[in-house]
């Protein structure tokens, strides 16, 4: 494999060559940490990278792979994780002063999960302090440029995680979903995200921004790269009390099939309406166009009551994230930055009332977005409605709150109701910025949606762009 090769390979593609013993698993670390080294100057991806931990992991896995023939495809892939995310001795700061200081005396289950497959923790990710933010900004930590444009936003508040595959950095890395966390930064930086279902892969042990709608998920090259880190980390873990006993099969089963038999619902209201750019609407409706062309039935959906989703949402997230941060807010204010406190505090508008009917609003939606899909397989939709926008257009001032707003408009709906949605690039738009397709099944029926998702991709070659070099 050329150095380029080996720096954008899938984690499928990497497996194989390490099986074959094409490749080792020092070549395929060193090569992550000599693209960290040379780009996150200007990235900004990560907070802290384990260098020596990573090598002497990579010498266990090259070791395991020769010994043992059937070693697991994630044995020696390097992954990045998002400072949520606690691991052994290790800082999590959520990207804030608040947390400096703040070592964890366990992993958390997913990383637990991760390492038993042979994965190995690169270093945390940056992101938007506790994960309070859409565009990927953060005043503490500094912000995280898109390797397609580094003037430009990755969408958080996964910026690093987004930024890191993206840039070659990293084959996987581990992000997380309240309102659109894995799907915005993967629509803009051009990769594949997946929000899995609420429950499906354990929270403990990850930071918590809004309990009751936090997913945590994988965000890679290519949707099979996330099936494969689907079947390390889904699970029932008795550690999370959210945590669902669904049976959980092999996520890689059904990609194969193709859109054979499968029904794509078509929204007629809002995700296609006059404030979606055009170039956005117009590329989303081209793939599910593309997708009838070669076996899928596509079906309209009447829903004018769904842009109600992302309203629910955010009454339930508000003050869930208030009482996360109430002690350390009363304590600490100033530690907090302008932008994230003023998020925070906007839970105090929102009564004990308001906050359970919301709770019931959503039961409802919930229902109602069921019902509307008994008769498809999955949602088609744009991930994001506008064009990728510049760091300076959203960056908040003390008379501004920045732009970038609209960016959850469409993901959040899904975080109201649980269920697995994934986006993945669809084509380019302006500023030649990626454009992102999100796919959005039944709950726990994550293998349909990558199996969506993973056809459309052996149609087209858009997840096989590379950004242009920054270095």
């Amino acid at each position: 494999m050329t150095s380029d090769d080996l720096r954008f390979a899938s984690i499928t593609t990497l497996a194989r060559k390490l099986r074959d013993g094409d490749i080792t698993v020092d070549q395929i670390v060193n090569k992550s940490l000599e693209v960290i080294g040379n780009l996150d100057s200007e990235l900004n991806a990560f907070l802290e990278v384990w260098s020596d931990d990573v090598r002497e992991k990579a010498s266990e896995a090259q070791r395991s792979i020769e010994i043992e023939k059937s070693a697991s495809p994630l044995t020696g892939i390097p992954v990045g994780l998002k400072d949520l995310v606690d691991v052994h001795g290790r800082s999590t700061t959520a990207g804030s002063k608040v947390l400096q200081g703040n070592v964890a005396a366990k992993d958390a289950t997913i990383v637990k999960r991760m390492t038993a497959a042979g994965a190995i923790p690169v270093g945390k990710l940056n992101l938007v302090e506790f994960a309070f933010g859409t565009t990927g900004l953060n005043a503490y930590t500094g912000n995280v440029s898109n390797p397609w444009d580094k003037t430009r936003v990755t969408a958080g508040s996964s910026s690093g995680s987004g930024a890191s595959v993206a840039a070659g950095m990293v084959p996987a890395a581990i992000g997380t979903d309240t309102g659109g966390s894995i799907r915005m930064p993967a629509a803009l930086c051009g990769i594949a995200g997946l929000k899995p279902t609420y429950g499906r892969v354990s929270r403990a042990g990850v930071l918590d921004l809004s309990w009751s709608m936090d997913h945590v998920g994988p965000m890679t090259r290519t949707v099979e790269d996330c099936a494969l880190m689907m079947n390390a980390l889904a699970g029932f873990d008795q550690a999370d009390p959210a945590s669902s006993s669904e049976p959980v099969g092999d996520f890689t089963s059904e990609l194969a099939k193709g859109f054979d038999g499968v029904r794509l619902g078509l929204p007629k209201q809002y995700f296609f309406d006059d404030f979606v750019d055009p170039e956005i609407k117009n590329s989303v409706l081209g793939a599910i166009k593309l997708m009838e062309t070669n076996g899928a039935e596509i079906v309209e959906l009447d829903a004018d009551w769904i842009s109600l989703g992302r309203r629910i949402g955010f009454g339930v997230i508000a003050p869930e994230a208030l009482a996360v941060h109430r002690k350390n807010l009363g304590e600490r204010p100033d530690d907090y930055t302008m932008a994230v406190r003023s998020r925070i505090l906007a839970g105090v508008s929102i009564s004990a009332v308001d906050y359970i009917e919301a709770q019931r609003a959503r039961k409802w939606f919930s229902h109602e977005v069921a019902n509307l899909m008994q008769s498809v397989d999955a949602i088609v939709t744009p991930t994001v409605p506008i064009p990728t926008p510049t760091i300076e257009e959203c960056t908040p001032t003390s008379t501004d709150p920045g732009g970038g707003g609209q960016m959850p408009f469409f993901t959040g709906v899904f975080n109201t109701t649980g269920q697995p949605s994934l986006s993945i690039p669809c084509g380019f738009g302006k500023f030649d910025m990626p454009i992102g397709m999100m796919i959005t099944g039944h709950s726990f029926d994550e293998s349909t949606v990558l199996r969506i998702g993973h056809a459309y991709e052996q149609l087209t070659d858009w997840h096989q762009r590379k950004p242009n070099d920054i270095e």
